[in-house]
């Protein structure tokens, strides 16, 4: 019942879920609950995430998913919703596979990773501030997740990465692991704690001590003057 009032509320042009393999499930049960107001108001639902990356034949089959993102979103998400503001054609949109019909009509190619230096800062303010409390060591904290590493330069067996690293390699040139400036990530620091007031950090990373000696000396350098607990 939230999330119907939600989509009535915020009147919504598009509905995005992103899902993990496990958590696909539940994703189709959320897209069901916004059915009606998908079919009265004509409104595209688009899939994206790490499984559908690896499955978009699967997720496509959904027959209230119109669209599946395979790879990163950052880029594709800005173009189609540009051209859905603009009622323009979006079934050449990059990453995406385009469902008409029931059919697949399209499935464009997919875009060299992007430069996670120059992404904007994550806007948490249209969250409900409980979305920022977790449990960690028998308390709970206001946390907030940080982005320092995209990707991984190790190839475990039991880990999506490599096959993340070998999808780019194929499809887009490579360049899948990329690193954030320690400059940038301080920054995101700093501001979710004065402003949010942020009492304890999750680093969002594949493998947080992939760095070098120097990178590791400037992330100690520059955490001193954070000083919270993380994980």
């Amino acid at each position: 019942k939230d999330y119907r009032d939600q989509l009535n509320k915020f009147k919504p042009d598009l509905i995005a879920i992103s899902s993990t393999e496990d958590m696909w499930e539940l994703a189709t049960m959320v897209i069901e609950e916004g059915k009606d107001y998908k079919i009265k108001n004509k409104v595209p639902v688009i899939a994206g995430g790490v499984f559908p990356t690896f499955a978009p034949e699967i997720c496509i089959q959904n027959n209230l998913v119109d669209m599946v993102c395979a790879g990163e979103g950052e880029h594709a998400l800005i173009d189609l919703c540009s051209r859905l503001e603009k009622k323009e054609d979006y079934t050449e949109v990059t990453n995406l596979w385009i469902k008409q019909n029931g059919k697949v009509v399209k499935k464009n190619p997919m875009k060299k990773p992007v430069d996670i230096n120059t992404l904007p800062m994550i806007d948490i303010s249209m969250f409900e501030e409980n979305r920022l409390y977790r449990p960690m060591a028998g308390k709970v904290y206001k946390m907030f997740p940080v982005e320092t590493i995209r990707g991984c330069p190790y190839t475990c067996t039991f880990c999506n990465s490599p096959d993340q690293m070998m999808l780019y390699k194929n499809n887009a040139g490579g360049g899948y692991f990329r690193k954030k400036k320690i400059d940038l990530v301080h920054k995101e620091l700093k501001h979710m704690k004065e402003k949010y007031g942020v009492e304890y950090n999750y680093f969002w990373a594949d493998t947080f001590l992939a760095m070098n000696k120097k990178e590791f000396d400037e992330f100690c350098e520059m955490y001193q003057d954070i000083k919270l607990p993380f994980w």
